[in-house]
């Protein structure tokens, strides 16, 4: 049976100018650290218009 280990990050929308909109480079630079660490990402959701939910998962 495979263990594994999960861990969640929020990443929140940035107002520019009256829009929402997602710091596409933070984004990427947080997916980067992750997997430098082993870390593998298995869902990315919207959460409203406030942000994204991003679920990692490493086995152990």
């Amino acid at each position: 049976m495979r263990r594994c280990r999960y861990k969640v990050e929020f990443l929140p929308m940035e107002e520019e100018q009256g829009e929402r909109r997602i710091d596409k480079e933070r984004v990427e630079e947080i997916l980067n650290k992750y997997a430098e660490d082993g870390w593998r990402l298995q869902q990315i959701d919207l959460c409203g218009n406030i942000g994204l939910i991003c679920v990692f998962e490493k086995s152990v």
